[in-house]
């Protein structure tokens, strides 16, 4: 974990001390991807809390829609 923190401060050290224009596109290069991946993983997560929700709903065959 140490390891982890002293290459993590490393890293902010590194962006902090770039110009303006290279964090931005560094910050960018990085948060979309996490984004995206983030979009992803949520998409799924409610997908199939939704069909499992479905399932559990009970059917009643007089309400069927036409």
């Amino acid at each position: 974990m140490n390891g982890l923190r002293t290459w993590w401060d490393g890293v902010e050290a590194w962006l902090t001390g770039l110009s303006f224009l290279p964090q931005l596109l560094v910050s960018l290069a990085v948060v979309i991807p996490l984004a995206i991946v983030a979009a992803i993983v949520l998409n799924a997560l409610v997908n199939g809390v939704s069909n499992l929700l479905d399932r559990m709903r009970p059917t009643d065959p007089a309400s069927k829609d036409l």
